[in-house]
């Protein structure tokens, strides 16, 4: 009997694709003056270009922008939290540019999953011991799209970034546009019931707990 393996969260994003981004305009000195990301916080990296934009933070949070897509990324866990610092600044950060032809958007979150075994549970789990001993399953990356209502929620579980112990799984919950700015920031502050069904579907799915 296989034990339930643990989820913890490791890092989460905001995704918003537009018909045209200006990566020309993202760089620290912006992120302050239009008072989107703290004076006190100290950059590691930041390239300024006209077709790809990056600021990284030390305490983890960057930002990557090019003409179709912003990503804001922050690394998290092992505890699970109901707004991240990722959400407050992708929300500042379009309320101040509100005129941008924003689209599909995405509140994105990597989640490990641990547990002895987890290539026998993915066999075991998803369908693959069908197969029969004769032939050996050396390993499954299913991937799922769920109904999440006014979004949908794809779920993939791949291989661990910290070894043979550990999945990790990657979810998306993709918001279909064009959406307006005040859309974007409604579909923002529902992170938590976002990640609530992300949760609750790798239960389902794999049947873990949360940490």
């Amino acid at each position: 009997m296989l034990e339930k393996p643990r989820l913890v969260l490791r890092t989460v994003s905001v995704v918003v694709n537009a018909e045209f981004h200006n990566p020309s305009i993202l760089n620290p000195d912006f992120l302050v003056s239009r008072e989107i990301v703290p004076a006190d916080w100290t950059v590691l990296e930041t390239v300024t270009t006209p077709t790809l934009s990056v600021v990284r933070y030390e305490n983890g949070v960057a930002w990557t922008v090019n003409p179709a897509q912003l990503t804001i990324t922050q690394p998290t866990g092992p505890d699970f939290a109901d707004i991240c610092d990722v959400h407050r600044l992708a929300s500042l950060y379009l309320e101040k540019l509100p005129y941008v032809p924003y689209r599909s958007f995405g509140l994105n979150c990597e989640i490990a999953v641990s547990e002895p075994e987890p290539r026998r549970r993915l066999v075991e789990r998803f369908g693959a011991s069908w197969l029969g001993a004769e032939t050996l399953v050396l390993g499954m990356t299913p991937k799922f799209a769920l109904d999440a209502g006014d979004a949908v929620c794809y779920v993939g579980i791949e291989e661990g970034h910290s070894g043979p112990d550990e999945r990790w799984a990657a979810c998306n919950v993709h918001h279909q546009g064009p959406l307006d700015v005040d859309a974007l920031c409604r579909a923002i502050q529902r992170w938590p019931e976002r990640q609530e069904f992300v949760v609750d579907a790798l239960r389902m799915l794999w049947g873990g707990e949360r940490v």
